[in-house]
């Protein structure tokens, strides 16, 4: 018999507890700040606001003419003088600008439904060119977005874009400029957003010889028609003979060179099979083209089929390479621009993993990538350090290792298969993922298929995410303390070394950040800049100047400023996984996970390690979550992990998990490896079992559950010590107790 419970619940939880902050006898002449507030907000939603200084008895403002809406909007909770939420009424419309009111003062306007341009599909456009925009609120109903390009208006194209991405027309006339600037504008009144980085504009080229679907293409038009025939072409010394028997390589590259002397070209290989008892360098403008694939092959007998470091405006097309000797090394294309490999079936035999890395304005389309069971235990690819990338259309059948797009960024992953290969393989020593994207930033994860070949998987151990980023594993980037001394744009700490420069060079990565989560000013974030002598510089004003009191944790972001949606997973041990890593930014939206796990968010602390992972502004919305064999289970889990009893700061903000729904085994399973419960999960975990729980400590700050439905459940929602300010709203159960 089904039960339907509705649950109405405005709670701010252990309320009676320590408070977020010590309560200054001045607030009532400082003025209300907020830290984090959500990017995504619609009508009937109950919102958070983290921050300082909104007093005893707050009010929320609703700025601008709304027919028939109060300017004051109903509080459901406050925690302390440091958070509130309140909601939106359900019939606005228009903008949706609010400030804080502590009764004496007022905050700054916060916009809850402006438009947010996170980043593009490339880090370069040309002037009539197509490009994709990606963000928060881009495309609202009722309402027209409007784009600039240096100034200039471009042409959106409505029925291709959404509220996360806009298909845009550059405008003609640009100049070739370094760092032009675009914004958007959603047309709801709320203004325009300029895109977090400037972009290059190249001009005097048109067209996109390849169809490879990105503005930088167009530097192409000027050689694709300009073809060197290796088998055939008399200015070739030596041709090739792709008899399968015949060493090509030489003949390959003679070609190569052709093509690069005549000012960039294509070599096009013959119908066959070409050996290549080594490889061949590619260079810059010239394409190495088969006839198609599974019709021109390279069987590659000693080493990477093709190879190349620093070159611009190449490519690889219309072929396979197929690995000969098991374990050997596999194609190389790193640190280039404006490269591309389209239409590639890569047969690797246990070789090592394509090292695909490092490139900028970068697209890999169309290509299959094949890794069977091997004892080197290789994975399928590595594209880490891209930029400007474009993967779109790809499948992968691997049994080892993982698609690794670690330290990726400004990059948009789409119509991808990925098929983990279990068959014969369910015992490997392997750690075995299917996308990792450990410290990626500005990146769109978008309607890819994740599933399984020989499932289900049985082999219960702590490995298997589908999608995953992880703070480093081995190879931590975080550090911690507390200021001694503070100016509007630096934090002082004499007493700490930080490893600002974790991946070696000589700059600080773009995505390192810091992060107040303790005392004055906890909940801010900022981007580092700068190091020297116990100094760390940051990229803009503090809100709060950071004070004595204020603790302090320095890290790469493991996930920031991203969108993760309309993914379907299957039958993988775990989903979608945040893991002991700094988040900001993410949204997880509409994707389905069928037999594979859930979704789960793990902040933590580490005191003796130096470690603290701050998460920040995470939406989990509209995803559904099924399973129902006794295999895996099904949650959502937001978790702060304490290693040890110190009390340093505040995991967890702003977290909210919005219209999801979860369908649970029956009965409900436990897996040791995993956690104790299916459901939904908000909740501080102490390791050890001395590790005495402490009901003052506040650790995860404002979660928001409000319309999620959960089915079979033994335990809905659970919500335990160390987690403030909790909003239950909305949220249905069926047959469950």
């Amino acid at each position: 018999m089904k039960e339907l419970i509705m649950n109405k619940l405005y709670s701010c939880l252990l309320c009676a507890g320590a408070l977020l902050f010590s309560v200054n006898s001045f607030a009532n002449t400082i003025n209300p700040v907020v830290f984090n507030a959500p990017l995504s907000v619609r009508p009937g939603d109950i919102v958070g606001f983290q921050g300082e200084n909104f007093g005893a008895t707050p009010s929320v403002i609703l700025e601008g003419v709304h027919a028939g809406i109060p300017s004051v909007l109903p509080l459901v909770n406050t925690f302390g003088t440091g958070w509130l939420s309140f909601r939106i009424p359900q019939n606005i419309t228009g903008s949706l600008i609010v400030h804080v009111n502590n009764g004496q003062t007022n905050s700054t306007s916060i916009k809850l439904n402006a438009a947010r341009a996170y980043h593009l599909d490339a880090l370069q456009i040309i002037p009539n060119g197509a490009f994709r925009i990606f963000g928060r609120n881009l495309d609202l109903p009722g309402y027209t977005p409007a784009v600039t390009v240096g100034g200039s208006p471009a042409v959106v194209n409505l029925s291709a874009s959404n509220e996360n991405m806009l298909v845009v027309t550059a405008p003609l006339g640009l100049s070739t400029t370094s760092n032009t600037v675009i914004t958007v504008d959603n047309g709801n009144g709320t203004g325009p957003s300029v895109l977090d980085r400037k972009i290059a504009v190249i001009a005097g080229s048109t067209g996109d010889p390849y169809a490879l679907g990105v503005g930088w293409a167009a530097a192409f038009s000027a050689h694709a028609s300009t073809i060197v025939n290796a088998k055939t072409d008399s200015r070739l010394g030596r041709k090739v003979v792709c008899d399968g028997v015949t060493d090509d390589t030489a003949a390959t590259q003679a070609a190569i060179q052709l093509a690069g002397a005549l000012g960039g070209g294509v070599v096009q290989l013959p119908v066959g099979t070409c050996r290549f008892a080594g490889g061949v360098q590619l260079q810059s403008g010239v394409v190495l083209q088969g006839a198609g694939k599974d019709v021109t092959t390279i069987n590659s007998v000693s080493g990477a089929a093709f190879y190349a470091t620093a070159i611009d405006l190449a490519g690889v097309r219309n072929l396979t390479v197929t690995n000969i000797t098991n374990g050997i090394q596999s194609p190389k294309l790193i640190s280039s621009t404006r490269v591309f490999i389209q239409n590639v079936k890569f047969n690797l035999a246990g070789g090592q993993s394509p090292f695909l890395s490092g490139n900028q304005n970068y697209a890999v389309e169309g290509c299959d990538f094949l890794q069977p069971i091997n004892s080197n235990l290789n994975g399928p690819l590595t594209v880490g350090g891209a930029s400007g990338l474009y993967f779109a259309g790809n499948t992968f059948i691997f049994a080892d290792g993982a698609p690794s797009f670690d330290n990726v960024h400004d990059a948009y992953i789409v119509n991808n298969h990925f098929s983990r290969d279990v068959t014969n393989n369910q015992s490997t020593p392997s750690i075995i993922h299917s996308l990792t994207m450990n410290f990626a930033y500005r990146i769109a994860i978008v309607n890819n298929v994740f599933d399984v070949i020989g499932g289900p998987i049985t082999n219960v151990r702590g490995d298997g995410e589908t999608m995953l980023t992880e703070g480093g594993g081995g190879k931590r980037t975080e550090n911690l303390g507390t200021v001694a001394s503070a100016t509007a744009t630096t934090i002082t700490d004499p007493t700490n070394t930080i490893n600002v420069l974790p991946f070696g060079g000589s700059v600080i990565p773009e995505d390192y950040g810091v992060a107040i989560v303790g005392g004055t000013g906890a909940g801010q974030s900022r981007q580092v800049t700068g190091y020297s002598n116990g100094t760390l510089t940051v990229d803009r004003a503090w809100d709060s100047m950071p004070d004595s009191t204020s603790n302090y944790a320095t890290f790469v972001w493991g996930l920031e400023k991203s969108l993760i949606k309309g993914n379907t997973l299957s039958q993988n041990p775990r989903g979608i996984w945040l893991y002991q890593t700094a988040v900001r930014e993410v949204d997880i939206v509409s994707n389905t996970i069928s037999e594979g796990g859930g979704i789960f968010l793990r902040s933590a602390q580490i005191y003796a390690n130096k470690l603290f992972d701050p998460i920040y502004g995470v939406r989990i919305a509209n995803n559904t979550i099924i399973n129902t064999t006794q295999h895996w289970q099904s949650y959502i889990n937001v978790i702060f992990n304490r290693a040890d009893i110190t009390d340093f700061g505040i995991g967890v903000i702003g977290v909210e998990i919005r219209n999801n729904n979860l369908q649970a085994n029956k009965p409900n399973m436990s897996i040791t490896a995993e956690f104790p419960m299916e459901g939904y999960s908000n909740w501080m975990h102490a390791e050890g079992a001395t590790q005495a729980l402490s009901l003052g400590q506040n650790r995860l700050l404002g979660t928001i559950f409000q319309n999620n439905t959960f089915t079979n459940s033994d335990t809905g929602i659970m919500v335990r010590n160390g987690a403030n300010g909790t909003v239950l709203d909305g949220n249905l159960g069926y047959t469950t107790p």
